[in-house]
């Protein structure tokens, strides 16, 4: 592969602006046209059913309560989706079922009350079902409160009680103190965050800031390298093409950015600009955003309902993750209230000219591009411009964790050779994963250590 063009600079952020607008007005179409599907008897009729049956329809409450704090003018919430969704969600809530499955306080109990409480921020409140679920949790049902569950899931529940405006029971700490126990309070490496660690450290900066409503709980580590750290796992997971972490990451930034006087400034360039650019050029012309297990090759072979239940399966919740990123963002600008335009044409979009920028998991550079890629970096490094080393080095760092997370030892010798080049090797990325080849990692596995792998 050869060394990437690097003269681009970034959008700024009016264009940037503008491209979550267009983004956002996109999402909210193709929700509208696609309401039926959030109803668990019709999900249920060609999609394998959840644990929680209204788990897409409980996302989708969440995003219109945020429309309602932070939508920007200019990308109104039509009434058919807004009056349709809270009708579906009545009649899932109002069924005996729901109340005799809430009443198990099994680990879904959460979901249960959060859109029994959703209900009522939406103004159609159900007062006996929301006292049933403050009595569970007053007599410790499910031991949900208790320090034993995951702090993830503590600090969630807190998120959804502080939300719906309900008391907290006495055994569950408050958001700051829950927030000084989760991932990204404690600092994490992320070369060894995998895809589940990741999503909780996204949506614990979700719940600690109320989606940007509250500034972000004091405490270690400071914003910096919260700031610093959504960067890499962005240019990770835009190498990967994995759009619903990159929308999640997105959030995050702007999130950081806008969380109060703790917030720091993230530039519209780099990671945040080629996440916003990646996002709009993956976007359908129906609106939806493709999310990782999505194929489009799978989706052309199949017709009718069965098309329809296809897309909407692979594609929902990453659509609802970048409409949250796009309205998230839009609160916190002066162009809140600008019109919605049409999408701009792909060629229009922010590209960064960054290496391996992809769109979906099988375009993720394989182990033989990488291996290129490095080499081409050393040779040329010497003749390069300081725009074109920049561009490397966060490319660099992006391609260390993704060899990390495929155990391609190869890989990652040749990205730290690349990282040496380049002065680069003094970071504690670099001095990590340095630390890991000397200690022999990877060394010998017997399952072809070294290859790259198709499994996001």
């Amino acid at each position: 592969m050869s060394a990437p063009d690097t003269r681009a600079c970034g959008p700024g952020a009016a264009v940037l602006d503008d491209l979550a607008v267009s983004l956002l007005s996109g999402v909210v179409r193709w929700l509208e046209d696609h309401l039926a599907w959030f109803d668990p008897d019709q999900w249920e009729r060609l999609l394998p059913q959840r644990p929680f049956r209204p788990g897409p329809l409980l996302e989708l409450l969440g995003f219109l309560s945020l429309l309602d704090r932070a939508g920007p003018p200019g990308v109104p919430v039509p009434a058919a989706l807004r009056e349709g969704a809270l009708a579906l969600a009545e009649r899932v809530v109002d069924d005996p079922g729901f109340a005799t499955r809430l009443r198990r306080a099994d680990p879904y109990f959460p979901y249960h009350l959060n859109l029994v409480a959703l209900l009522g921020v939406l103004g159609r409140p159900r007062p006996a079902l929301s006292e049933e679920c403050l009595a569970l949790l007053a007599v410790g049902a499910g031991g949900h409160t208790r320090p034993h569950k995951p702090v993830l899931n503590r600090l969630e529940l807190r998120w959804f009680l502080d939300r719906a405006g309900l008391a907290a029971p006495p055994g569950l700490p408050d958001t700051a103190t829950l927030y000084g126990q989760s991932l990204p309070a404690l600092g994490p490496d992320p070369l060894f965050l995998d895809d589940s660690e990741t999503y909780a450290f996204t949506h614990a900066l979700f719940y600690a800031t109320g989606f940007g409503a509250r500034p972000l709980p004091a405490g270690e580590p400071d914003t910096g390298f919260l700031l610093e750290s959504v960067r890499l796992l962005l240019g990770v997971n835009l190498t990967r093409g994995h759009l619903d972490l990159v929308a999640e990451l997105l959030l995050c930034a702007d999130l950081l950015r806008s969380a109060g006087p703790r917030g720091g400034d993230v530039p519209d360039a780099g990671p945040v600009a080629r996440g916003w650019g990646t996002l709009a050029r993956a976007q359908r012309p129906d609106g939806a955003v493709p999310g990782p297990v999505h194929r489009p090759e799978k989706l052309s072979g199949l017709t009718g309902e069965k098309a329809d239940a296809y897309l909407f399966g692979t594609c929902y919740h990453t659509t609802l993750a970048a409409g949250l990123a796009a309205a998230v963002r839009l609160e916190s600008r002066p162009g809140k209230g600008r019109v919605a335009r049409r999408p701009e044409p792909a060629d229009a979009t922010p590209q960064q000219n960054a290496p391996f920028a992809t769109t979906s998991p099988d375009e993720a550079p394989d182990a033989d591009e990488i291996l290129s890629w490095s080499a081409t970096v050393r040779a040329t490094v010497a003749q390069a411009t300081d725009q074109e080393r920049t561009a490397w080095s966060a490319a660099a760092e992006a391609v260390l964790v993704l060899c990390a997370q495929r155990h391609d030892r190869p890989g990652l010798a040749a990205v730290l050779s690349a990282v040496r080049a380049l002065g680069q090797d003094g970071t504690p990325l670099a001095r990590s994963a340095a630390a890991l080849l000397a200690a022999g990692w990877c060394a010998s596995a017997p399952d072809g250590c070294g290859h790259a792998r198709h499994d996001d």
